[in-house]
């Protein structure tokens, strides 16, 4: 059994897997955006990595913005009501060029649902009353402070009737976002100073397993094998006897599976931050001795988060190996959401990586993936379409997306009727 083998079997149990999506998403509530990271090595294929507070957007072609406007406008009709204004909050490193370009097109897409919109923050960091800033691309944006007038938030007279978050928040819900009137989504508290690593993937494990008993497959081919350590300390060496004894479980975990499969490589296990964004703390390692003997910039860049605050817990995860290469360098697709439905994606590849590092990493590239129009083709893409299970793909990350449901109706932030329809 392989990915192709997977693809073939979807297509015959599709009917089976669309009531089975629709029973758990009638359970849960989604975020309005995200995205999911996905590894497809030949032999299996899963997600590694799932955002809810998505960036990439300027990677998307124009086709899939103009679909994502019908997408994002239904949403918010079903969920927030009729609307007219809507602000993007963002997060605060203005000096990421290609960050800003990605707000000019999530900006777009807001305006191309027919919403006015503008992109604002409280952060006191930014100028009152408009900062000007330059996107890679050479696009001016502008954002706007917003300041707080009893329960709203304001920007010269412009009052949003939805704050549209698009900062992770590592380092906690801004005050000024506390009691809002105004809704705010996706919800704040999705931030990794509260969401997990390890309770998403639980969620999409448990996931993995009901689809797998659809389609008659082993669940090892669509998910990595994911232990949990916490009460650590990088920087100390503090519980990392535990967390090596973690990395050598799941490596025979998957020796085992590579010996049943005949997959002749070598295991490489990824530590990573539980509640890491934007490709930080993350390191490679191939056995539990490694961990014990880790350089001191090795631990130096998992001492610390994107918010500054020490990393005290980790997932220990199989690394899956990419099969998938772009101009012959090792790539991955990433799918983006809107709700649950399927917006678009692309491709991230990296010319100085493996096919088995972390490719969310500086120095990447971004390709478009352009699927809905002819004239958006360029040779390579084309080339590279030819090859790709993308029915599979997006199954993948919509499962992946139910996982991210899961974890909104766990923190107890869907909405009051569902959690009534559920008692």
């Amino acid at each position: 059994m392989d990915v192709s083998g997977i693809e073939q079997k979807l297509k015959e149990k599709r009917s089976s897997v669309e009531v089975w999506i629709k029973r758990h998403a009638e359970k849960v509530c989604f975020p309005i955006y995200s995205s999911v990271d996905l590894r497809d090595a030949g032999f299996k294929i899963s997600a590694i990595d799932a955002n809810i507070f998505p960036a990439g957007f300027n990677n998307l072609c124009r086709s899939f913005l103009e679909k994502g406007a019908t997408l994002f406008r239904e949403y918010v009709k079903q969920n927030f009501g009729d609307i007219e204004r809507v602000a993007i909050y963002p997060e605060s490193h203005t000096r990421n060029k290609f960050y800003l370009q990605n707000l000019h097109s999530l900006k777009f897409l807001v305006e191309q649902s027919g919403f006015q919109a503008i992109i604002a923050t409280a952060d006191p960091r930014f100028s009152p009353p408009v900062t000007e800033l330059e996107t890679v691309e050479g696009q001016k944006i502008h954002i706007h402070r917003l300041f707080r007038e009893a329960n709203a938030l304001v920007s010269e007279g412009f009052i949003p009737e939805l704050i549209l978050i698009n900062n992770d928040f590592s380092d906690g819900k801004p005050q000024e976002l506390v009691d809002l009137d105004q809704p705010v989504s996706p919800p704040a508290e999705m931030g990794w100073f509260i969401r997990s690593k390890w309770e998403h993937t639980q969620f999409y494990m448990s996931l993995v397993q009901e689809f797998a008993d659809i389609l008659s497959v082993d669940p090892w081919l669509l998910s990595p094998v994911t232990e949990f350590e916490s009460n650590i300390l990088f920087k100390t060496g503090e519980g990392l006897d535990r967390v090596a004894k973690k990395v050598d479980h799941v490596r025979e975990a998957v020796v085992a599976k590579y010996r049943e499969y005949e997959i002749d490589r070598e295991p490489v296990i990824f530590i990573k931050d539980n509640a890491g964004t934007y490709g930080m703390g993350i390191i490679t390692v191939a056995s539990g001795e490694q961990v014990l003997s880790l350089n001191r910039n090795q631990r130096k860049k998992m001492s610390r988060g994107k918010s500054g605050a020490d990393i005290r817990s980790v997932i220990i995860q199989e690394g899956i190996p990419t099969s998938d290469y772009f101009i012959g360098q090792p790539g991955e697709p990433v799918v983006h959401m809107i709700g649950d439905q399927v917006l678009g994606g692309f491709f991230r590849y990296s010319e100085s990586k493996s096919e088995i590092d972390n490719l969310n990493s500086p120095g990447t590239k971004f390709a478009k993936l352009c699927l809905r129009e002819a004239d958006e083709f360029d040779e390579a893409l084309a080339c590279y379409r030819g090859h790709c299970s993308f029915d599979l793909y997006y199954t993948i990350a919509r499962i992946s997306c139910l996982a991210m449901g899961h974890e909104m109706k766990s923190l107890e932030l869907c909405p009051e009727v569902l959690q009534d329809k559920e008692n």
